[in-house]
C-alpha cells in the first residue's frame, strides 16, 4: 500500500502497520528508528501516531492526505453572535483609520486564501530549533580570538539579570552555577544558511505543509477556534505556564509565541509562520491582535522589510522527511 491517505493508515491493524513502518525504514536516511505508537489529543482531535528518533531527535509519522486551507471568516460565529472577522475589521478600522472596505482589504492581504491542498506522506520533527542562535561551548573559547566574548561572560558573572543578549552577537542564559552560550549564525542568506542546516535526504515544510499540521484539520482561525479566550494562557498576558507549547494532536510541538516565527518554504523562496517577531504586542494592540500572528493562515505583511540576518534572529526551524 502507499501510504498517501491518512484514512486509509487509520484502518490498518497495528500488525499491518508495524509491516508497514518496517518498509518505511528502508526509504528513510540512514539512523532512523521507530520507538513507539502514542495517543495524542488536542482541541477536541485525537490520533494515533507513530514516533521516530534520528540522532536523539523525535519525528511523527504524517500519512498524506487532502486538506482545506487558509481563512476568510465569512461562516463563524461567536457566542456573542459577531464574528472575529467582524470584531477584526472593527479593530483595522479604528487603528488604520480606514474605510470599512480598507479594512477588508487588509484583514484578507494578511491571510493566505482558502485552498485545497494535497500533501504527501512526511516524517517531521516534533521539536522545532532556532535557526539563528546557536549553543556553544564557553569551554572552547579562544582567549585571543573570543576575548570580547569571554568578556561579556565575566562581566554577566557579576550581574543580577537571568539573561543577557547582545543583538545579533550572543546570548548568555543563567542555570543554576552554570552560564549557557549562544552565538548567532553568521549566514548571510537563506541559500548559505540551508546548505549548512538542511543535510541530504531532509528539507523544510512548505507554506501549504506547515498550515495543514499546525492547524490539524481545523478549519477556525486559530487550532483552538476562532477567538482569543481571556482565561487563556498566552505566554505575554499571563504569568501562568503557557498552554500553547502543548503538543498538539500530530505530536508536532509549536511555539504559539507571537514572537516566532518558524522557517518555511513558499514559491518564491521562503516565509516564516505563526508570528510576526512580536510586532503587534510591542504596539499594545491586546490579546486579540497580539496573537493574531499565531493564526494558521497569517502571513506577515511587514517580513519582506527584513534581510535575512534580522528574520534570522526570530526563525525557528524543523526538519522533515518526505517519503
Amino acid at each position: 500500500m502507499e501510504l498517501r491517505e491518512r484514512h486509509a493508515w487509520d484502518a490498518l491493524t497495528r500488525q499491518d502497520k508495524q509491516q508497514q513502518i518496517q518498509e518505511l525504514l528502508q526509504r528513510l536516511p540512514s539512523g532512523f528508528e521507530w520507538l513507539r505508537a502514542e495517543t495524542f489529543e488536542r482541541f477536541g482531535q485525537a490520533r494515533e501516531i507513530e514516533i521516530f528518533a534520528y540522532q536523539g531527535r523525535e519525528f511523527v509519522f504524517v500519512p498524506g492526505d487532502t486538506a482545506t486551507i487558509g481563512w476568510a471568516g465569512a461562516d463563524e460565529q461567536s457566542d456573542s453572535e459577531t464574528s472575529v472577522r467582524q470584531r477584526l475589521l472593527a479593530l483595522f478600522e479604528q487603528l488604520l483609520q480606514a474605510s470599512p472596505q480598507e479594512a477588508e482589504t487588509h484583514l484578507d492581504a494578511i491571510m493566505s486564501p482558502v485552498r485545497e491542498v494535497k500533501v504527501g506522506p512526511l516524517l517531521v520533527e516534533r521539536q522545532t530549533t532556532s535557526a539563528g542562535w546557536y549553543p556553544f561551548s564557553i569551554d572552547e573559547l579562544d582567549p585571543e580570538e573570543d576575548a570580547d566574548v569571554l568578556e561579556e561572560i565575566a562581566r554577566f558573572r557579576g550581574m543580577p539579570q537571568h539573561s543577557l543578549e547582545i543583538y545579533q552577537y550572543l546570548r548568555l542564559e543563567r542555570h543554576g552555577e552554570n552560564i549557557r552560550l549562544y552565538l548567532f549564525d553568521d549566514s548571510e542568506t537563506f541559500e548559505e544558511w540551508s546548505e549548512v542546516e538542511i543535510e541530504a535526504g531532509f528539507a523544510l515544510l512548505t507554506e501549504d505543509e506547515w498550515e495543514v499540521l499546525y492547524g490539524a484539520e481545523a478549519s477556525t482561525l486559530f487550532p483552538w477556534g476562532d477567538g482569543i479566550d481571556e482565561s487563556m494562557r498566552l505566554k505575554h498576558f499571563s504569568k501562568a505556564p503557557h498552554a500553547l507549547e502543548l503538543p498538539n494532536s500530530l505530536g508536532l510541538f509549536f511555539p504559539g509565541d507571537p514572537y516566532v516565527k518558524e522557517l518555511v518554504l513558499t514559491a518564491d523562496g521562503y516565509t516564516g509562520k505563526g508570528g510576526d517577531g512580536g510586532n503587534n504586542i510591542h504596539g499594545g494592540l491586546g490579546p486579540l491582535l497580539g496573537y493574531l500572528p499565531t493564526a494558521t493562515a497569517f502571513r506577515d505583511p511587514y517580513e519582506q522589510e527584513l534581510d535575512w540576518p534580522d528574520l534570522l534572529d526570530c526563525l525557528v526551524y524543523r526538519r522533515i522527511v518526505r517519503v
